[in-house]
């Protein structure tokens, strides 16, 4: 499954030292002992399940044969269920003795009447459910087509314990099964699942539609869909593909039909286990849920994840790329081999994260898509610096708490960025050597930890015993500073000292932990040298002192570095001929540094100044991303003014170069640097682009074709910025022409970045209205979390006024947005105790460490800006006045 945005995770875990973790071997997987609420000794080996779901009165009425194998002889039988009403209940075609079923704990228990001998049985029983409004289980969709049409389609999400909402069921990952499943439903409609159909007859106004059986799978990868749908398809090397979506938008999946071919072949040939299902459908879903789920052979995909159409950008086609990677990636890890329990949700996320990137980089690199995770992986680094940061493997107790597990920092990127510096210190082939161990020994069936690192150190060929440095990695939140103290003998060369503790937001010094850190050092422009610094205090050869040093070369490794005086010094004065990715580093540890007060801003304004006209996508994104920082701190202040323009200074030479409009020979990223170098010299008042923006939306407003796609969201957001009552109307007019939601989504989130107050009270209440249509539910928290960039007390009153209804559409996480994402959100809008105080109210008690996350970064962020209005106005003072 991928991020959904606002996600987070249930609990912060103490970690034990990390040399008993390397000395603790990792368990590997056993069914009889894994966790879980269920008994094992009544085992599911196949389902015929036959469902007549009702759309009208969102009901669902089914019958279910599941053939059981008794480990043991036994009376009773346990599985999930939730708002299920079962009867004619039968074993081996006999009445039980009573059926119960608890929609607190989510069970249902059958006694019989007499003890089942072991072997094999055959339950049976019909039964009636509800059909969801929400994301969950089996839910209506109901979307309105760009012609203005109203209609609905069903499908399900099931991870991570939703599908006991449509089948009464085992629904936990360590109990595969095989799964045969029928439909009956209008005729007029298509139906999907995960195999192809085996079998179709229609009576009357309904039809029936029997699937293949399944491999052997979990409950959650189970899928349905049924609607007015349509698909294209294609075969490439005996499996099917086919794009599926309301009819008339799928000629919108070409691209995404042409890019699982190619995605496919590469995961055949990099697993070393080719696909094993006849055919793989993608499924786009108008709305429901944002990202998309892996389900065996049958992926759903929110529509703007998926379609591609002429409004679409460049954005919007590569990360139509990276998440059909990171979902096709999951049919392997998560879908042929399957965690044991939800505590190892990064054996599924994680990989598929890395995958994704590695695949991406590799079949578009003029993407340059390593240094774009950059920013995905400074995420999950600022989350892992709180105090309450968890590990990558983290304990769940049951599987009701497994929804707290999908936390986009520490789950997806930092497991991606830690499998990424792993496989650098491994090798790329031994690295995909291991992984492919990994897949043939335990395809069909369940694993932990443990069975990875096995086949890791099977393949480590001279790297060591991978799993000691990876548990250390996996088992313990946080990450470590690596100091660097240079010295130079007589001759020039270069010795440096290494020590480690723990990187903290907050009380550097403070922190506890030790890691095995893989180093790549480099010494000028040469090739870097790997190095494991494993202990507290190491030392080093490292080239000569007359060169500029990094730790990290090539910004593979997840750790900070803070170098010496000296050192820094050196990287300084040679930044500009640093290799890209370390000039990337470099900022991203410096900017750290200083908010974490270890280093003065200066010496982050020093590299940011010293970049010139240089050109690079991600360095300059990191830059702006930190002077919109202060910017954003300054407002208000006496020094305001100042900044602004310095800030301007800094970025406008770079930005006259590139000019306004793309040449041909230009890759993405330059394009993409181009608008982003625009949009913030519009935010930060240059007269000269405010003038050419109201220029060129003049234009748009005359003819739509007048903007690129790529290039209409930053000429729209700097005109709304700055908006007059005319401007304003003229955008909230160009958002209702909207003519798909691509368009939709684009206009709307522009409009809500009015700075005038009266006109920000208008976008609030667009932000509520019917304007927006059902599909695009979701898309309404965003619209006010952007409102409060500019205007942080509407928004959260706007938030406060109407939570339910904007969480609504991302359930099961809702209360997870409230406890963790709301103070993060929100922590600018009232002081922090009475944050605090209004969401603890509204959340249940096993929250409370989301809560507690959340609430470290709002004391931080205020803390910051604090610093922040102080350092830069000392800075500022201390210098001489800079032209625009």
């Amino acid at each position: 499954m991928r991020a959904r945005g606002v996600m987070g995770l249930a609990l912060a875990l103490a970690f034990p030292a990390a040399s008993a973790l390397a000395q603790a071997a990792s368990p590997v997987f056993d069914f009889a002992s894994a966790p879980g609420r269920l008994p094992k000794n009544v085992v599911p080996l196949e389902y015929t399940i036959a469902l007549t779901p009702d759309a009208a009165s969102h009901t669902v009425a089914g019958t279910e044969r599941i053939v059981l194998d008794f480990k043991a002889a036994s009376a009773v039988i346990q599985f999930n269920s939730l708002n299920q009403k079962l009867s004619k209940v039968l074993l081996d075609g006999k009445p039980v003795r009573s059926v119960v079923s608890d929609d607190k704990s989510q069970l249902t228990t059958i006694k019989l009447a007499r003890p089942a001998a072991p072997g094999r049985h055959t339950l049976s029983f019909a039964y009636t459910g509800k059909i969801e409004k929400e994301p969950r289980g089996l839910f209506l969709q109901e979307y309105v087509t760009p012609a203005g049409a109203k209609d609905a389609m069903l499908t399900t999400q099931f991870e991570a314990t939703d599908a006991r909402r449509m089948f009464p069921c085992w629904d936990e990952p360590a109990f595969r099964a095989v799964f045969k499943l029928s439909v009956t439903v209008p005729a007029k409609w298509a139906v999907y699942s995960n195999m192809p159909e085996s079998e179709r007859s229609v009576k009357g106004e309904l039809a029936t539609t029997r699937f293949a059986p399944t491999p052997k799978m979990p409950t959650y990868l189970v899928e349905f869909s049924g609607g007015d749908l349509a698909h294209i398809a294609a075969e490439s090397d005996g499996t099917q593909f086919r794009v599926v979506a309301v009819k008339g938008q799928e000629q919108g999946g070409q691209q995404a039909l042409a890019n699982a071919r190619q995605i496919l072949a590469d995961y055949n040939d990099y697993f070393g286990v080719r696909y094993p299902l006849p055919k793989l459908d993608s499924i786009a879903v108008p709305g429901g849920f944002s990202g998309a789920m892996e389900n065996w052979g049958a992926i759903t995909y929110n529509d703007q994840a998926l379609l591609i159409t002429p409004s679409s950008t460049m954005g919007n086609r590569q990360g139509v790329y990276s998440i059909q990677a990171h979902e096709m990636a999951h049919q392997w890890f998560g879908d042929l081999v399957t965690m044991g329990w939800w505590d190892e949700l990064w054996l599924n996320e994680s990989f598929a994260s890395w995958m994704a990137a590695r695949q991406t980089d590799l079949r578009n690199p003029s993407w340059r898509w390593w240094e774009h995770q950059d920013a995905s992986k400074e995420s999950a680094m600022s989350a892992d610096s709180r105090a309450t940061s968890h590990p990558i493997l983290q304990h769940v107790t049951n599987e009701l708490q497994a929804s707290s597990a999908f936390d986009p920092a520490i789950t997806y990127s930092k497991g991606q960025a830690v499998l990424r510096m792993l496989e650098a210190h491994m090798g790329a082939d031994n690295f995909r050597s291991g992984i492919r161990s990994y897949m043939k020994t335990h395809a069909y069936s369940n694993t932990l930890s443990g069975d990875l690192w096995r086949a890791l150190d099977g393949a480590g060929a001279g790297a060591g015993q991978v799993s000691e440095i990876a548990r250390a990695w996996t088992s313990q939140p946080g990450f470590p500073l690596v100091s660097v103290t240079a010295s130079c003998d007589i001759s020039g060369n270069r010795t440096i000292a290494l020590t480690q503790q723990r990187f903290l937001l907050q009380g550097l010094g403070s922190g506890k932990g030790r890691w095995p850190v893989p180093l790549q050092v480099r010494s000028g422009t040469g090739a870097p040298k790997p190095v494991l610094f494993d202990g507290d205090q190491q030392s080093v050869s490292a080239g000569r002192c007359d060169e500029a040093l990094s730790v990290n070369a090539g910004a593979v490794g997840y750790f900070r570095v803070a170098y010496d005086n000296s050192s820094l010094a050196q990287n300084t004065h040679s930044f500009a001929s640093l290799p890209e990715a370390d000039r990337i580093a470099l900022l991203d540890d410096q900017w750290a540094l200083v908010g974490a007060g270890a280093q003065p801003l200066a010496s982050y304004l020093a590299l940011a100044s010293a970049m010139g006209d240089t050109a690079n996508q991600r360095a300059w994104e990191q830059i702006t991303g930190a002077l919109d920082t202060i910017e954003t701190a300054e407002r208000g202040t006496a020094g305001h003014a100042a900044f602004a323009a310095y800030a301007r200074s800094i970025v406008k030479p770079l930005s006259v170069k590139l000019g306004w409009d793309a040449r041909a020979d230009e890759t993405p990223g330059m394009q993409k640097l181009r608008r982003s170098l625009l949009a913030d010299l519009g935010g930060w008042g240059d007269p000269d682009v405010l003038a050419e923006a109201r220029k060129r939306f003049a234009a748009f407003v005359a003819d739509r074709a007048a903007i690129s796609a790529d290039d209409q969201m930053m000429v729209l957001a700097v005109v709304a910025e700055h908006a007059t009552a005319a401007e304003f109307e003229q955008l909230h007019a160009i958002a209702r022409s909207a003519r798909n939601e691509t368009e939709l989504r684009r206009y709307y989130t522009a409009l809500m970045q009015v700075r005038d107050p009266a006109l920000a009270q208008k976008a609030a209440a667009i932000a509520l209205s019917d304007e927006i249509p059902k599909q695009a539910d979701m898309t309404r928290i965003g619209l006010v979390g952007v409102l409060g960039g500019e205007h942080p007390q509407l928004s959260w009153s706007v938030f406060t006024q109407n939570a339910e209804r904007l969480i609504a559409p991302h359930q099961p996480f809702g209360p997870m947005i409230l406890a963790q994402y709301t103070p993060e959100t929100f922590w600018r809008a009232l002081p922090p105790e009475q944050l605090e105080a209004w969401i603890k109210g509204r959340v249940p008690a096993d929250l409370l460490p989301n809560l507690a996350r959340g609430m470290e970064v709002a004391r931080f962020k205020l803390a910051e800006k604090a610093m922040l209005v102080k350092a830069t106005d000392a800075y500022l003072a201390g210098k001489p006045a800079r032209a625009d």
